[in-house]
């Protein structure tokens, strides 16, 4: 898995490949019927925002995959001028100015923190997934409870209108709780990964910078 990091954009190949297989999953799903469900039978639309927030997400991923494959390419060229003006003043810093093992350190904390804080973000993204599921879980209950205040009589037809919204707003519960543990699990895998990339990248800064 390594190698796969070193070699000419490997970690963005990867991840496309990935994003492969998640597309042919929500193919899938949609197929199927899952997607109009998730769409249009959820009456609190909070599934159709937790999917627009994932793909935006998710882009933004990918973005940021891109960067830091670019990174593995400047870490092999630094001596020339990269396209990274990050990492090109980093080591500018390290080889023009006579730096102790502490102060090489400091500057690799500094440039850990502005990697990392590029895709940061994703991670508090996945948590919010995870909320806003339990949000859309609420509102469900809130539309289940609410019908059974139209519950004048025993009538037969009654019964059967009140059940048609209960099951309604169960529906809305169940969709969007799923909705919400799916992709806040997908962009917490995503996002670890990006990170353990970012780790083997750092790693890499440290065995070049002799630390």
């Amino acid at each position: 898995m390594q190698s796969l990091l070193k070699s000419a954009y490997g970690l963005l190949l990867f991840v496309s490949m990935l994003t492969g297989v998640e597309l042919f999953i929500w193919f899938y799903l949609g197929k199927i019927g899952f997607l109009h469900n998730l769409i249009w039978v959820d009456a609190s639309h909070v599934s159709l925002f937790i999917i627009v927030v994932y793909t935006l997400t998710s882009l933004r991923f990918m973005f940021s995959c891109y960067t830091t494959s670019r990174q593995f390419l400047d870490l092999d060229k630094v001596e020339e001028p990269c396209e990274n003006p990050l990492m090109q003043t980093f080591f500018y810093q390290i080889k023009n100015l006579s730096v102790g093992n502490e102060t090489k350190l400091s500057l690799l904390e500094v440039l850990d923190t502005r990697l990392r804080s590029k895709y940061a973000f994703g991670f508090l993204v996945a948590d919010l997934m995870l909320k806003l599921g339990l949000l859309g879980t609420v509102i469900g209950f809130i539309i289940m409870l609410g019908s059974l205040s139209n519950l004048n009589s025993v009538d037969i037809t009654v019964m059967q209108t009140l059940l048609a919204e209960m099951s309604s707003g169960m529906r809305v519960a169940l969709y969007t709780t799923l909705t919400g543990m799916l992709t806040g699990i997908a962009l917490n895998l995503k996002f670890n990964l990006l990170d353990w990339a970012v780790d083997h990248l750092l790693n890499d800064i440290k065995e070049r910078i002799s630390v």
